[in-house]
């Protein structure tokens, strides 16, 4: 986490260097902030491995090679005013490390409150690029062919 100056935090800009530059970035309004987390949560998943563990070399290239994509379009998505020269500039001449701290400082500011916005933003990214498995659930209808506890006849209270 880069701490910003008081003063960047007075100006509401965050200091970002790419491409071997230094670019003022404007923070982003509330409003704006909440299209932008509204964004990092929605999208279809770009990438549907069969099995995470059995991962071949191509698999992994190929979530690689997603995982900077999507880092590019949070970026890219924060920068509403083309601080950072835009999309075609940053992959000519920004670096991931440098895409991903910036994605990180955007973050910082996007959600104060979080404790580990690097953490908060990997899982972001892991959800945009692989996406989630429905959750597995015990309670609802069995499955076809599943078996049902019978129902007992006998009154559960004596009568009086």
């Amino acid at each position: 986490m880069t701490t910003r100056s008081p003063e960047d935090v007075l100006a509401g800009v965050l200091r970002i260097a790419v491409g071997g530059v230094e670019k003022l970035v404007p923070t982003l309004p509330i409003r704006a902030t909440r299209e932008w987390q509204a964004g990092l949560a929605s999208g279809e998943p770009r990438f549907a491995p069969d099995d995470a563990a059995d991962w071949t070399a191509v698999e992994a290239s190929e979530f690689s090679g997603l995982t900077l994509d999507v880092i590019l379009d949070i970026v890219v998505a924060y920068d509403r005013t083309g601080a950072l020269g835009g999309r075609e500039w940053l992959e000519e001449h920004a670096d991931p490390a440098q895409l991903y701290a910036a994605a990180g400082q955007m973050a910082d500011v996007a959600f104060p409150f979080a404790d580990d916005t690097r953490i908060l933003l990997a899982a972001l990214v892991v959800r945009s690029v692989v996406g989630s498995r429905p959750r597995s659930s015990t309670s609802g209808p069995s499955p076809i062919g599943g078996s049902r506890r019978a129902s007992s006849s006998r009154p559960s209270t004596q009568a009086s």
